[in-house]
């Protein structure tokens, strides 16, 4: 089973594949990081709002709470499920698409491997994506929660984020998005593979992968949650 890794591992030192995998990453994080870091600003903007206006919090124990909250809960789930509504369905479509319309058999019969050329770079891109677009929104955040909670004060801004990044909870957060984005990955390339040769199960692939990939997420987040 190991070697099997391996092998299939080592096939990303060949262009093709790796190819695939830096367009997986592309489509699935470059594109999306703005929606993320928008999303991220508005999320510690309006935590830091309720907690300093609404629930009586100090600017500082809001900061911090902002801090805990954002990378340790908030943004990997949020970042994941945004990508489970925007990538998951793109990922099944596709490779549903390439199975009914022979492409898969043709690449078999070529001697290619699936689970090397079509299977790893696309889960691991997913992978990736999910820990990248999952730090920018847990930064943007945090950028957002000081800049309404301190105004354009930059000397308190810096102190303010020496403050509120702590290794551990940094660790978490790209723990956690690594698992989720990884079930994600899985997830949608099982629901591409899994279609019969009808042209009508592309679209139940697509609603597979988004609503199992939303349920792994919620599954994997509760466990992340009884393990701390």
């Amino acid at each position: 089973m190991l070697q099997g890794l391996l092998v299939h591992v080592s096939a990303l030192a060949r262009p093709p594949v790796r190819r695939v995998l830096l367009k997986q990453i592309y489509f699935t994080a470059i594109e999306a990081a703005w929606l993320a870091a928008v999303t991220g600003f508005a999320l510690g903007a309006i935590v830091v709002v309720q907690l300093h206006d609404e629930y009586g919090q100090s600017r500082d124990m809001a900061l911090r709470l902002l801090g805990s909250l954002s990378f340790v809960e908030l943004s990997p789930i949020l970042a994941c499920l945004m990508m489970v509504a925007r990538s998951s369905s793109a990922v099944a479509i596709e490779l549903a698409s390439m199975r009914i319309g022979g492409e898969v058999n043709e690449l078999k019969r070529m001697g290619i491997s699936i689970k090397s050329y079509l299977m790893l770079p696309r889960v691991l891109g997913v992978t990736v994506a999910a820990m990248a677009l999952a730090g920018v929104m847990a930064i943007s955040s945090v950028l957002g929660g000081i800049l309404f909670a301190s105004g354009w004060d930059a000397s308190y801004q810096l102190y303010a984020l020496e403050r509120m990044l702590r290794l551990d909870e940094v660790v978490v957060c790209i723990a956690k998005a690594m698992t989720m984005g990884l079930a994600i990955g899985l997830v949608a390339v099982h629901a591409g593979f899994s279609v019969q040769l009808q042209a009508s199960d592309v679209p139940r692939a697509a609603s597979r992968a988004v609503l199992r990939g939303m349920l792994a997420l919620f599954l994997i987040d509760l466990a992340w949650a009884m393990i701390r």
